[in-house]
């Protein structure tokens, strides 16, 4: 049986190039990281052989790539497409999709189009979220129901799904490839806007360590799912910023519980 991976996600280290993930999450104890692709920065000429070298060297697996933004009009841009090509040529088993349309129908047309590109050796994941246009988990599984296609799942972040105000899931449902994970103060929940955004990239903790609701955190601890760390953390970059001891204290933080 393969081990479910219990990864470092790239927003932990946002202060790294993304060839430099795989190396930080084996030195911290990883066996499988996330992978940062944004065209308009960092992911610009040799990065792909750079990312697949790392991979390589470390035998590190990816959980994802992230993060495509739904936008604009009704086809994939070529921005996009690239998120999904990235993540066939690093056999990663998901990308992380967010939305940001305005326009239902062309947001759902525009999904579809990537999903068609992925085939079938690649999930295309909405993470739901109160500052995206898809806000909660009853939203995401309506416009997943519209996209009606193999390759589209559903992430859930246990963040977001605290500020919509719903119950964790059965993660044995087959439209959850993996699960976002972190603790979170329940100030979180009420937040709008700005300072919900700033809570979400700066304000989580490891498991444990906050106010999510305890049976959330140990369900996932025991999941025989596939779990992505989101431990965004402005305290912890602050005091750990060697990104190798920052993903280090993740590592030894949030443990998982392995099933006898």
């Amino acid at each position: 049986m393969i081990e479910p991976h219990w990864a470092l996600a790239a927003g932990c280290v946002p202060d790294v190039e993304p060839w430099e993930i795989p190396h930080i999450a084996v030195a911290a104890g990883f066996a499988s990281c996330g992978m940062w692709v944004d065209p308009k920065t960092s992911w610009q000429g040799p990065a792909l052989s750079k990312v697949r070298r790392a991979l390589d060297e470390t035998g590190v697996k990816l959980v994802d790539v992230e993060a495509c933004w739904l936008e604009g009009g009704s086809h994939p841009s070529a921005e996009q497409a690239l998120l999904v090509e990235v993540g066939l040529a690093l056999q990663a088993p998901n990308v992380l999709v967010v939305s940001r349309h305005d326009d239902f129908e062309a947001s759902i047309q525009q999904f579809r189009g990537l999903c068609d590109m992925a085939g079938d050796n690649l999930r295309l994941n909405l993470e739901f979220g109160e500052f995206t246009s898809v806000k909660s988990l009853t939203a995401a599984r309506a416009f997943i129901a519209e996209v009606d296609h193999p390759a589209a799942g559903i992430l859930v972040d246990l963040m977001h799904l605290n500020r919509a105000g719903e119950p964790l899931p059965s993660l044995g449902d087959p439209l959850f490839s993996y699960v976002q994970a972190c603790d979170f103060m329940q100030s979180s929940a009420s937040m709008t806007g700005l300072d919900y955004i700033t809570a979400a990239v700066d304000g989580r903790c490891c498991l444990g360590e906050g106010e999510a609701r305890t049976g959330d955190i140990e369900t996932v601890r025991r999941a025989d799912i596939d779990v992505s760390l989101e431990i965004r953390s402005k305290a912890l970059r602050d005091q750990f910023p060697d990104p190798v001891e920052r993903a280090r204290q993740i590592f030894e933080r949030c443990r998982r519980e392995v099933q006898a």
